[in-house]
Order: C-alpha cells, then structure tokens, then sequence
C-alpha cells in the first residue's frame, strides 16, 4: 500500500491559481472593491466584476490555464472573488468574474464555428433573433445523509444527468469498515451509499436563459444557441447587437439526450457580454 497521503485543499496548480487571481484583484481592482461598500445588496445582489482580458494575459500562468482550463478558472477566480468580498464585509453580494476585451485572434463568426472548436474560447459580434424564458439548474447540489447528517456538496452540469456523491456517506463508510472489520457486505455498502439524499435546502440553483443569435451580416444562417447565466438573465431583447464572449460547447439534438442519440449541435456558453 503507497504511503502517500492525501491532505484536504487546493492542489498546488489551484493553489498557484488562486494567488495569480488574488494578486490580479488586489492590483487591479481594488477601487471596484471599495466601491462594493456602497452596494445596495437587495437591489443589486450581484456584482457585474469586469477584467480586461489584457490584464489576465500578462500573468503567464493565468494566461495559460485561461486558455486551456477556462472553466475551471473562471471557477477559481469566482472562489476568490468570494473570500475578498466577505473580507470586505458585504457578504450578501456575489461578485461574478466578466472577462471582456477579448483579443482579435479570438474574434469568431458564427457560421464558421465547428465541432472542432468544442471546448475553445471566441468572441463573437451578433445579432439577437430569439429569447427563451427564464430557467434555473441546479449548479451544486446538497446530499446528506439519512444516517448521521453528513453533507456533501456535488458540483452540477447543465442540461446533463443529475450526479450523485462518488460513494457513500464517508463517515457512516468508515465506522462500518471498524465493525465488519475491513469487509463491508455488499448489500450493507449499498444501503450506506443510498442513505445519501438530494436537499433542496442549501443546494445552489443558478438563473440561465437561453439567446437564439446568429451572424449580423447574414440573419439568414443557420443560427445557435447561446447560454447567459445570472445578472445577463432578462437583460437582452429581439433584435440587440452584442459581443458574445464564451465557450464553444456541445448538446444533445432538442428532444434528444446523450444516452439516445449521438448527434450534437453546439452552443456558446457566454462567460460575458458586451452590448454594442
């Protein structure tokens, strides 16, 4: 059996991440910080937090894991914008990462997009011609279990199946790996991991709504769905031009889901946008 011992935290690349972010903040930023004290936090309960995309791109570990990780990043950053602003004693308001000012070599029409592009970031100047109501997912989800009220949090995708925690409960795992002296039954490891159960109470639900855009210059193409999340919800009509800034992702065909069909289309996940 390896001696290596797994310590709770931040991996060392995380942890090297988060600092790069803080720093960025704290640099950067710090009047936009200043300013959260005034915050309304009823009226405004998020904080559009806007970073030129320049400023990530001279931190070369940002600029790297940016761009390859941009989702994990973002997820980061958010994590940091959350610790300074309870630093800043103003709690009830959510700070969201906006990066903007993307460069030219990011700039992408819609209709040259491709399944060979899933996964990269673009920036792209379209025409609204769709939008759907609101809806929520559930982002994080809160499982606790029926035995000891151990709690774990299970992070979520959209539109994709609900997860479930790895195992079992770790805690009610670990006493009965003490009574069956190292050999769980089956049917006993099984009834432990179904003791775990989905709250609402404490699960995070997120507000996403869904834009139908395509290119300015030919509203006639084939369009695509664009994903906005939070304080963008409701913010756009029919007709508004605007800078989409995401990620190029996959989704199963409307009606369909990854289990029945191996056919996709692809989608923008907006990790910001720029009205023009």
């Amino acid at each position: 059996m390896s001696d290596e011992r797994l310590f709770p935290g931040p991996s060392p690349v995380q942890a090297d991440t988060l600092n790069a972010w803080r720093e960025l903040f704290e640099s950067k930023h710090s009047a936009d910080f200043a300013q959260l004290k005034g915050t309304d936090c009823l009226e405004e309960p998020i904080f559009t937090f806007e970073v030129d995309y320049r400023d990530i791109d001279q931190n070369d570990l940002l600029s790297l894991y940016f761009n390859e990780i941009p989702v994990s990043t973002i997820e980061l950053a958010n994590e940091v914008l959350r610790t300074m602003v309870a630093e800043y004693e103003v709690s009830d308001i959510r700070c969201i990462l906006r990066p903007v000012s993307l460069p030219p070599e990011r700039t992408k029409s819609i209709s040259a997009l491709r399944m060979r592009n899933r996964g990269t970031i673009v920036s792209c100047v379209v025409r609204i011609k769709d939008v759907g109501p609101r809806l929520g997912y559930l982002q994080e989800a809160l499982y606790v279990c029926a035995k000891c009220d151990y709690r774990e949090t299970v992070k979520q995708r959209i539109a994709r199946e609900r997860k479930r925690p790895d195992g079992p409960c770790k805690e009610c795992f670990n006493k009965a790996m003490v009574d069956f002296e190292g050999k769980i039954p089956y049917s006993y490891y099984e009834n432990l991991r179904k003791s775990m159960k989905l709250t609402a109470e404490g699960s995070f639900y997120k507000d996403i709504q869904y834009l139908s855009v395509s290119d300015i210059d030919d509203s006639s193409a084939q369009p695509i769905w664009v994903i906005i999340d939070d304080e963008y919800v409701d913010r756009f009509s029919v007709g508004d031009t605007v800078r989409i800034n995401g990620i190029v992702q996959i989704d199963p065909v409307p009606d369909r889901n990854f289990m029945k069909d191996t056919r996709r289309i692809l989608q923008i996940h907006a990790f910001s946008v720029e009205p023009l």
